[in-house]
């Protein structure tokens, strides 16, 4: 199964036109922007690791935090659209599940935007996370973004493209002609990788309506995504935000959360983020 979700989404990510709809400048979300600015003073001038950089969406406003900053990508499709981008920064052919070129221990603030984390199997999930633990400096932070299994999107179920009516007769043909099409390729991807779909009782990976059904992407509540976190070794109660960039306790019913994660200190040391 992991192989099959694999291929399923990493052809999506090299496609030439989700790397160019990548690599087209835009902000950062509410969520993204109220992290960076909770781990900024922190992260000053130290080293940064943007895992799943894509097109380079978090390039500016992390290197606005260090320029000690490497951006890595599974996609070469997309590290190549990054350097084209921004050629004064370092990006790398990596995968986050084996990051044999980052040295134990080297980076302060990793982050995993834009729910990348979820585009893997569980097992290469869990991997991951001890993965960056592993490349973490003690008291470093990890910050990324995740699917949500208590909201609306995830037991919601087909969704046709967005139609917007148009009284103007050659528009209203284009946009028709291009609802049909895009609606064709929704079943037709539907049928093909929704058998792929897990649903155990931690998690659950689903065909999502991400490119039209061409993504196959994984879920979990917060509840689960923090002891994750703490049985891969990071401290207990990961700090978490809604799409709003609104502080999360216990649950909420947005579509993705952010969290803040962090490695425990040396245990003399204080808490870097309980004293910012």
């Amino acid at each position: 199964m992991s192989e099959a979700i694999d291929r399923i989404n990493m052809k999506i990510m090299t496609t030439a036109s989700v790397v160019s709809q990548y690599a087209r400048p835009s902000g950062l979300s509410p969520a993204e922007q109220a992290t960076l600015d909770r781990v900024a003073p922190l992260a000053q001038g130290k080293p940064i690791l943007d895992i799943g950089v894509g097109g380079g969406r978090t390039v500016e406003a992390l290197r606005s935090i260090s320029q000690d900053y490497l951006g890595i990508d599974y996609s070469q499709e997309m590290v190549d659209a990054c350097r084209s981008r921004f050629p004064d920064a370092r990006f790398e052919f990596a995968d986050a599940r084996a990051l044999s070129a980052v040295a134990d221990e080297s980076i302060f603030l990793a982050v995993f935007s834009c729910n990348g984390i979820g585009m893997v199997s569980h097992a290469d999930r869990l991997q991951i996370l001890r993965e960056v633990l592993r490349v973490l400096q003690p008291g470093g932070i990890f910050v990324f973004s995740t699917h949500n299994r208590n909201s609306p999107e995830f037991r919601r179920g087909f969704q046709f493209p967005q139609f917007q009516w148009t009284l103007h007769p050659v528009r209203a043909l284009v946009r028709s002609a291009r609802f049909a099409g895009q609606t064709l390729l929704r079943l037709r991807n539907r049928r093909q990788f929704r058998p792929h779909e897990i649903h155990a009782p931690d998690y659950s990976v689903i065909n999502d309506v991400c490119h039209h059904y061409g993504t196959m992407l994984y879920y979990v509540s917060l509840e689960r995504q923090r002891r994750q976190l703490e049985d891969a070794g990071f401290e207990a109660g990961a700090e978490a935000y809604d799409l709003d960039g609104q502080y999360v306790d216990e649950d909420t019913q947005h579509d993705s959360i952010a969290l803040i994660a962090r490695k425990p200190t040396q245990p003399s040391s204080a808490s870097a983020l309980s004293d910012a």
